[in-house]
């Protein structure tokens, strides 16, 4: 993806549905961005506890950009954010997640013109699709950051079930509208979105750059209850694209999640 690294077009997405005691917060912060060529796009499911009135507040931001209107579930108003999105890379930032300080996206921006790739002449000047910082996780008693440094992190993630966070993730325009969330996951199309990016020989980039602070205590990923589900999802997109790999790894994993229960 060829990318002007001066003029380059950060869009922040947010989905949200009854979200009033958090969504102003998350508003704010990314309007609260130092970055200048960011826009921000709200994608609301009708809620009723007062959501759209607060987000009206922000309308007359030229930045924000909303849509109100019902909604099949998480991904399905997450695919409509890409259509509505027009910047050359896409952060999802979930409501009651904030940035990790009001320099983070112009940081992460930076950082990006540094990874173009050199390896062909006709790849000069070329970034990355995708690129993956670090997240702070809030926890009732504690915060933790992670960082996934190393060329085959990704990969080694994935394979046992994890990835680097999405509320991390800086993702190309045309990686996003080509893959799309897969709306048959319920919980773990984001992860699915990752591990058919991969297969699919997208580029990505680590960079160190703490990009957001995430909730870990009322997020849907966070909920024990959701935790089964998580593991049947994740194991079925590799399970599908990464067969060879599943049948090895997945014995491994069984054990690992024993011990941890």
């Amino acid at each position: 993806m060829r990318i002007n690294m001066q003029t380059i077009r950060i869009s922040v997405v947010t989905v949200c549905y009854n979200a009033a005691d958090t969504i102003a917060g998350t508003i704010e912060s990314v309007l609260g961005q130092t970055y200048e060529n960011l826009e921000y796009c709200i994608i609301d499911g009708l809620s009723t506890d007062g959501t759209r009135d607060i987000i009206h507040r922000y309308e007359h931001n030229s930045k924000v950009r909303t849509v109100f209107e019902a909604d099949s579930g998480l991904y399905n108003a997450m695919n409509k954010g890409i259509g509505l999105c027009s910047g050359e890379y896409v952060l999802f930032l979930n409501s009651g997640d904030v940035f990790a300080d009001h320099g983070a996206v112009s940081k992460a921006v930076e950082q990006m013109g540094r990874y173009r790739k050199k390896k062909q002449t006709a790849d000069r000047g070329r970034l990355p699709d995708i690129f993956y910082g670090n997240v702070i996780r809030t926890y009732e008693t504690k915060s933790v950051t992670e960082k996934y440094p190393g060329r085959y992190k990704v990969f080694q993630l994935l394979m046992m079930g994890k990835m680097p966070c999405h509320q991390s993730i800086f993702t190309s325009a045309p990686v996003l509208k080509k893959y799309k969330f897969d709306e048959a996951y319920q919980i773990c199309a984001d992860f699915d979105f990752m591990v058919r990016c991969l297969r699919g020989g997208v580029s990505m980039q680590y960079i160190d750059v703490d990009i957001s602070v995430v909730d870990c205590v009322s997020g849907i990923s966070s909920q024990s209850g959701n935790l089964e589900q998580m593991r049947g999802e994740d194991d079925r997109s590799l399970k599908k694209h990464y067969p060879l790999c599943y049948a090895i790894i997945q014995p491994l994993k069984i054990i690992i999640r024993k011990c941890r229960n």
